[in-house]
């Protein structure tokens, strides 16, 4: 505690007794003053400075009164006192909730470190398809913009520094799916990916890079996913030229869908409750398009640590536990494949 603070905490109970010892002086020698005693007077005062108010001891002489006076404007300041610590300590309370400070109970969700415009087109789409989203954020006027948008049903903010690596424990970070690094700068990106790595070495990690020559560099630090975002929207802007139409359907394809004539691209882990386990491929391909109208284009399948993709593999593959169906339906159907398989889209969730 500090010394100022313990100086005024001695100053008032010098005054406190100091008033008490007047009012003993000024009531005992007075006729029916039931004020007699140190213990009468203190009594007195911790009533009335609690606001009790009994009635059984109180002050007769003027100058006990005067005093009485004292306590009773003391004991409003310690009633508005009291209410404004209370109400201050809820506050303080309501604000650390707000910022993320308590943290979160999601699991297999994907944590967001940094918050622009690219990042909220990212939760759009990931929200879209039922992913729940841990965003960090070092701007505290972001909190309230992304809660205006996006259902804390499915989005948790944490307003923290971004070099603050243990605030990713406040975003369940042991228990969540993937960490995106969404910064600024590929070189604050990378520091970030390490530091990180050194704290949670076993998290999956996806950059988006300004500079596709960096690729193998943050490969070799342990990310698991690196795209070019320059990469990405050269094909996507060589492809509405070179081919319009096929560039429409590829834009559509990676959104999420939300009627039949919206088409998405899926992915469903096989569990023990999906009808296609341990059958093949083309049994599969042939059931899914004759009653749902739903093409299953690849397979991800397990080696080691890693997932391998087989894009319209052999007829003849078995579809094992674990592995991944990847299918391209509509909004309608989509939602179909949920009840069919038993899991919910995505890696994330499973």
């Amino acid at each position: 505690m500090k010394k100022e603070t313990l100086s005024k905490i001695g100053f008032f109970i010098g005054i406190y007794f100091l008033l008490v010892y007047l009012l003993v002086l000024f009531e005992q020698n007075v006729d029916n003053s039931s004020i007699q005693t140190i213990w009468d007077a203190v009594w007195y005062s911790i009533v009335t400075l609690t606001t009790v108010g009994y009635g059984d001891y109180y002050p007769i002489s003027n100058y006990g009164k005067l005093i009485g006076i004292i306590f009773v404007i003391a004991s409003m300041g310690l009633l508005l006192g009291l209410v404004s610590k209370v109400t201050e300590h809820f506050s303080m309370i309501n604000e650390r909730k707000k910022m993320g400070h308590y943290g979160t109970d999601f699991s297999n969700h994907i944590i967001i470190l940094g918050w622009n415009n690219f990042g909220a087109g990212v939760v759009l789409q990931l929200v879209n398809a039922s992913n729940k989203v841990v965003i960090i954020t070092d701007e505290k006027k972001d909190i309230d913009r992304i809660y205006e948008k996006f259902s804390k049903e499915f989005v948790f903010v944490i307003y923290s520094d971004l070099k603050n690596i243990k605030s990713l424990e406040k975003g369940n970070v042991t228990s969540c799916h993937m960490v995106f690094i969404n910064l600024l700068n590929d070189s604050d990106k990378l520091i970030t990916t390490l530091n990180i790595k050194k704290e949670y070495p076993d998290v999956e990690f996806l950059v988006t890079l300004d500079h596709s020559d960096l690729d193998s560099t943050f490969h070799s630090a342990g990310v698991n996913y690196v795209l070019s975002k320059d990469e990405i929207a050269s094909k996507m802007i060589a492809s509405f030229i070179f081919e319009p139409d096929v560039a429409e359907i590829t834009n559509e394809l990676i959104s999420s869908a939300s009627n039949e004539d919206e088409f998405d691209v899926q992915q469903y882990l096989v569990t023990d409750e999906n009808p296609f386990i341990n059958k093949t491929y083309g049994e599969a391909f042939e059931s899914l398009k004759k009653s749902y109208n739903v093409i299953l284009i690849g397979l991800s399948q397990w080696e080691g640590k890693n997932r391998k993709l087989l894009k319209f593999p052999k007829d003849n593959i078995k579809i094992l536990k674990n592995n991944y169906l990847i299918l391209i339906s509509d909004g309608i159907t989509g939602n179909k494949m949920e009840d069919l398989f038993k899991v919910s889209e995505g890696v994330a969730g499973n």
